[in-house]
């Protein structure tokens, strides 16, 4: 015997509910990503000139923590570096750091490659973008060449490292000239002795200098004390400045030897004519000479000019 089911509207209520919550969650499943379905987001689009892979529900990443998901992808075509338009969603909590200098990297999950989108903020403190707002995009190449440069200086880094790390071992074995510097102290105490040295020498100078001062204020006081003699007309030096008695008879005797030197020039007088008359010199050269042969003939026989008897 064949039985019939009744279905009671209630029970189509329930099956309906049950429905509904699972429609639900499949839509949440897909399009609220790791975020919940009921935090508030807002949106903003980005451009890709390819998404490689990408598809709706992907997460949306900032500093490695999922904050929203790809709500749309769609072929746009505006020029040869934007032709795909994406639009994602993320919390408002993290909207105020997607400013206009901020960026979004596609990137890749885990070894199957699964997509993601990630963003880069600035850190200038601009102001958000607009709900709904462009945000620029960076190509992965960029980020790889920044990677890699980051690499690179780490690399750089850890070499230099290891140099200081080998410089400061021969330092510590006393290698080298530093070596010397850093465990030899007869250079700290050469320093020390010429620091010594330095100070004594600096308080002599500063000695000498304060005598060059005194000497150079007892010089200044001895030419102002000559000029005030000078001028008081005090002094011999004052006399014969002020005095016009000395110029007087320095004039006087100038005009004297001049008269006496013009005279003799002129043959004037014994002088003049001793100066000038060549005869005079003769007759004295001539009586000079034969008094010389005389003494000469005294000496040679003096019997002849000095006659002695005794008795």
């Amino acid at each position: 015997m064949k039985r019939s089911v009744r279905l009671t509207w209630s029970n189509l209520k329930v099956g309906g509910l049950v429905l509904a919550v699972v429609a639900v969650a499949l839509w949440a499943s897909f399009t609220g990503g790791g975020t919940s379905i009921f935090e508030s987001k807002n949106k903003f689009l980005c451009y890709f000139k390819n998404v490689d892979g990408l598809v709706n529900g992907s997460p949306v990443w900032m500093a490695g923590v999922e904050v929203g998901n790809v709500r749309s992808i769609r072929l746009v075509n505006i020029d040869s570096l934007a032709q795909v338009e994406v639009t994602c969603a993320v919390t408002t909590d993290v909207w105020p750091r997607i400013t206009p200098k901020a960026k979004v990297l596609l990137g890749s999950i885990g070894f199957l490659g699964d997509k993601y989108l990630e963003i880069i903020p600035h850190p200038d403190r601009d102001d958000p973008i607009a709900d709904g707002g462009v945000v620029q995009t960076m190509d992965a190449g960029d980020a790889k060449a920044v990677f890699k440069e980051a690499e690179q200086a780490a690399s750089h880094a850890s070499a230099v490292m290891g140099n200081l790390d080998t410089l400061l071992a021969k330092m510590n074995r006393g290698e080298g000239a530093l070596g010397k510097l850093a465990n030899d102290d007869a250079l700290y105490v050469n320093l020390t002795r010429l620091t010594a040295d330095l100070t004594a020498l600096t308080a002599d100078l500063q000695k000498n200098q304060v005598r060059v001062v005194e000497s150079m204020e007892q010089l200044s006081t001895s030419v102002s004390d000559l000029a005030r003699q000078v001028q008081d007309n005090s002094g011999t030096l004052g006399k014969l400045i002020n005095d016009p008695k000395l110029y007087d008879n320095l004039e006087s005797t100038s005009a004297r030897l001049d008269s006496i030197m013009t005279a003799i020039n002129s043959a004037q007088g014994s002088l003049g004519l001793m100066v000038n008359d060549t005869s005079l010199y003769v007759e004295m050269a001539d009586l000079m000479a034969r008094m010389n042969t005389l003494l000469k003939d005294i000496q040679d026989n003096p019997r002849k000019y000095f006659k002695f008897s005794v008795f």
